[in-house]
């Protein structure tokens, strides 16, 4: 008999959306493009973009995510553009606006996706003490796409980013690279990043976006330590944003990540590879050039629609926040597999929700876990937490471990 542990969870491919750019009620790319145009002397849009984009739309979103079941990250931008810090509030809103955003954004955004600071301003970089940009006038997508050699002040600004979020209620599962941010020191980066966010929060398996992949999508695991069971995730996006992107006038198209057949764009091609389907967007785009306009947001619901079509049971894919695809990782990373006999024995420094067991070379009739039975699934769409489901040569077994030591019974 031979056991592994499946490569996601329920032995389904993960579905995530990645939103970038968001932050509170304000268009931090307005002020992007105005201050960037200054450095250099690009013609972007900026006097034609929405300066705020209202908590109405914000909430109308959400329910839509939450109600089609889907999960990802939302980034909120700590100091949007060096404006103010969202913490001690913002000069364009008054409190009772911010409050109720806040407010908005831990109902119905947070049980839905990940959220993550886009680093401190997402334009020009800030004293981590003050958020006050610095001298001479440098930017963190851009300066400091290779880190500084100064762990201390990294390792500072990182964690300052994280706790404004966890002063306002929204603890950060990982971080988001603002642009090129960490993209030619990624190692320096990723470990970092991770002791930046679990001294905010405690989170012994946090994560970072970065990369996104026209090829293969991994899920890498950074300094795994099994003594310590702690490690740093790396979310990969696998497609470009037709959502709008980051400008809210760029190119829409739904196609482009899965067409009207459900056969072709680049979704469907990365399911197929069993790679995980994290699909890049920006908030700017989902929401337009106006109120009425909501470009982004239609095609989201016509991609959301076609996948529902293609996989109408849920029984090859389901929807993830990108923690739940990169916890999971780590734990398979780490995780310690011994079998003996009809008994297997699972040593697991990271516990995941839906750990999912393949059990190869021998018919199953029935599984235990910790002297608990499995109860037996009859077909892939039934195959959930706490069954299993056997095929003529083996099964799949997916349950909840609550401790590092389990023990597997197969029969």
């Amino acid at each position: 008999m031979q056991v592994t542990i499946a490569r996601h969870a329920l032995d389904r491919v993960p579905l995530s959306l990645i939103i970038d750019d968001s932050t509170l009620l304000v268009n931090l790319n307005y002020f992007f493009m105005r201050d960037r145009n200054r450095v250099d002397g690009q013609g972007r849009r900026w006097e034609d973009v929405p300066v705020v984009h209202p908590e109405s739309f914000t909430r109308e979103f959400a329910q839509f995510c939450l109600d089609a079941g889907v999960r990802g990250k939302f980034s909120v931008v700590p100091c949007p553009a060096a404006i103010g810090r969202i913490d001690h509030g913002l000069p364009l809103f008054d409190r009772r606006q911010q409050e109720g955003w806040l407010a908005m954004c831990r109902e119905l955004i947070v049980p839905a996706f990940d959220i993550t600071p886009e680093m401190i301003t997402h334009t020009k970089i800030v004293d981590p003490e003050t958020c006050a940009p610095v001298e001479p006038e440098a930017w963190e997508q851009y300066e400091w796409e290779a880190l500084p050699d100064d762990e201390e002040l990294v390792h500072r600004y990182i964690a300052t980013a994280c706790r404004i979020l966890d002063n306002v209620g929204l603890p950060p599962e990982g971080v988001t690279s603002p642009g090129g941010f960490g993209g030619k020191t990624l190692e320096f980066y990723a470990r970092l990043a991770g002791e930046a966010v679990r001294e905010v929060t405690g989170n012994p398996t946090p994560y970072f976006f970065k990369r996104v992949s026209d090829g293969a999508v991994e899920t890498p695991v950074w300094y795994a330590d099994r003594d310590t069971g702690t490690a740093v995730g790396e979310i990969i996006a696998g497609t470009g944003d037709w959502t709008g992107s980051w400008t809210g006038y760029g190119e829409v198209n739904p196609d482009r990540y899965i067409t009207a057949d459900l056969r072709g764009g680049r979704v469907p091609a990365v399911i197929d590879a069993g790679d995980p389907a994290v699909l890049c967007s920006h908030w700017q785009g989902f929401y337009g050039m106006h109120n009425h306009d909501r470009r982004g947001f239609r095609a989201l619901q016509t991609v959301v629609r076609r996948l529902r079509e293609r996989d109408p049971r849920g029984e090859h894919t389901r929807w993830r926040k990108c923690s739940e695809i990169t916890n999971y990782a780590c734990a398979r990373e780490m995780a310690q597999v011994t079998v003996e006999g009809g008994r297997i024995t699972l040593d697991l420094p990271v516990l995941a929700p839906e750990l999912t067991l393949r059990i190869e070379g021998a018919p199953v009739t029935g599984v235990s876990v910790d002297g608990v039975p499995l109860r037996r699934a009859a077909d892939r769409a039934g195959f959930e937490d706490g069954t299993f489901l056997a095929d003529e040569d083996g099964a799949l077994a997916a349950f909840t471990p609550t401790q590092r030591r389990v023990e597997v019974a197969v029969a």
